[in-house]
């Protein structure tokens, strides 16, 4: 039996037409685009060329054995043949196509120095970071004039890298355009539903049913599924964040009728991450609102630069609580506790900042930190949300709706994702929430003071109108 290698016309087609001076192709998107056979056929261009090298990356070993099998059958009138404990392919003149998988953290550092003029990296978002694929692909180079290096991935919207890629090909510019980055490598994002591959339609017509079922039962995850939407995935946490919804211009409110909490997440390398949450009192339906309205974020500065910076904002505002994870009041690296460090140079500036332990590494703790997001994710009874971002918070809106669930433990967050703004913000709700603050019922949006005089609202809609 011969088989005839060529692309499905349209998405995939054109995926394998991009000039190599594109040195970073992602292709893919929804379920049942192709994206398997669309990378063993990309691997094919260089194959009769006695010094061509390929590399192919999967996510786990089971995963590199299914492409093995594939390959093997695909590739096998050209006489190839897998090689060796760690499957080589070699062809007839002398090019070989390498394998690995993603098992741990040396693998992005092992081919340092290697030369392979094509990566295939197959689910692409299973890599947590930006850094470690860049230490991947720095083996994407050639000695050979003719042999021009590309780097060509596949994936699906979700899994503990979805923010970086999403940042990298997704958001910088319109799907099937090429565009250059800051870094100034030319990349293009190709995206590809079931509806491009008439082989998968063909052999199994009931495909595209089953994920035409996920609509009246699960609206995001068919948006997902069925056309590849970036804004929600499989495994998503907080699938009810709507930036719409959730977000504000920034608005002038009444910040001493409030509780001022700021939630920190501590960091040198990863980022340390502060959001200031103000507590409003009570409107008139009862209702409490979460307002976060400043942030701050940055890596590699000392407990003593950020104990300054937070004692210089707050200077002439009253601070309820500076709510501090509990490996700040450990004697990190023999030094003192990060903790100590805050008070002291507080004390120095004389400035008045409680400072709040949260149990924050719990199980428990983890949980009911993610219970409460979701909460306060929730529209309240005046018809607003119990919790409002202001729109300079641009770290907290970039990451929350992105963080995904932990494959190992479904009901905690990925610890690989960038999880720093959601726990500085939770770890502030945790506390107010635990503290009494609650979510209500609708009650009679009138309420009253003891003398049966209707009470003074806190008009958080006006302050938000601007009126």
């Amino acid at each position: 039996m011969t088989i005839v290698l060529k692309p499905n016309p349209g998405a995939q087609e054109f995926s394998l037409r991009i000039p190599p001076t594109v040195k970073e192709v992602l292709y893919g998107g929804a379920r049942g685009g192709g994206k398997t056979w669309a990378g063993l056929l990309w691997l094919l261009e260089y194959v009769h060329h006695p010094r061509f090298q390929g590399l192919v990356i999967r996510r786990n070993s089971d995963d590199l054995s299914d492409w093995i099998e594939r390959a093997r059958y695909m590739y096998r009138d050209m006489g190839a043949t897998p090689q060796g404990a760690n499957a080589v392919m070699r062809f007839p003149s002398g090019a070989i196509i390498r394998t690995g998988h993603l098992k741990d953290e040396s693998t992005y550092t092992k081919y340092l120095g290697h030369e392979y003029q094509k990566i295939l990296i197959e689910e692409l978002t299973q890599i947590p970071t930006e850094d470690r694929y860049l230490k991947l692909i720095s083996a994407c180079r050639t000695s050979i004039p003719e042999l021009i290096p590309q780097v060509y991935a596949t994936t699906n919207p979700g899994g503990v890298g979805h923010l970086w890629v999403k940042q990298r090909f997704i958001d910088p510019g319109p799907p099937n355009k090429m565009f250059k980055g800051e870094d100034g490598l030319t990349r293009i994002y190709i995206p590809a539903t079931v509806d491009d591959n008439p082989v998968l339609t063909k052999a199994d017509p009931e495909y595209v049913k089953k994920l035409e079922a996920l609509k009246d039962v699960d609206e995001a995850l068919y948006r997902a599924w069925r056309f590849g939407d970036w804004d929600v995935f499989q495994g998503q946490v907080f699938r009810e964040w709507r930036v719409k919804k959730h977000v504000r211009p920034a608005f002038q409110f009444d910040t001493s009728a409030c509780k001022i909490y700021i939630g920190l997440d501590w960091g040198f390398h990863d980022p340390c991450s502060l959001h200031w949450v103000a507590v409003t009192p009570e409107n008139e339906f009862g209702v409490q609102h979460f307002i976060v309205y400043r942030e701050r974020y940055e890596n590699e500065q000392r407990p003593d630069w950020w104990a300054k910076e937070i004692a210089e904002i707050v200077r002439d505002e009253k601070i309820d609580g500076l709510i501090m994870p509990h490996d700040t009041f450990s004697n990190l690296g023999g030094t003192r506790p990060i903790v100590e460090q805050f008070r002291a140079m507080f004390d120095n500036l004389h400035v008045h900042v409680p400072i709040i332990g949260s149990s924050s590494k719990s199980h428990a703790s983890k949980m009911s930190r993610i219970a409460i997001t979701h909460n306060v994710l929730a529209d309240s009874p005046d018809g607003l949300p119990y919790l409002l971002v202001m729109d300079s918070c641009r770290n907290l809106i970039r990451t929350l709706p992105s963080l995904p669930y932990d494959e190992h433990k479904p009901e905690e967050i990925d610890d690989g994702s960038e999880d720093h703004c959601f726990d500085s913000l939770s770890y502030a709700l945790f506390h107010v929430t635990q503290g009494g603050t609650r979510l209500v019922m609708p009650r009679s949006p009138k309420s009253l003071t003891g003398d049966g005089k209707e009470a003074d609202r806190f008009d958080l809609e006006g302050a938000i109108r601007g009126t």
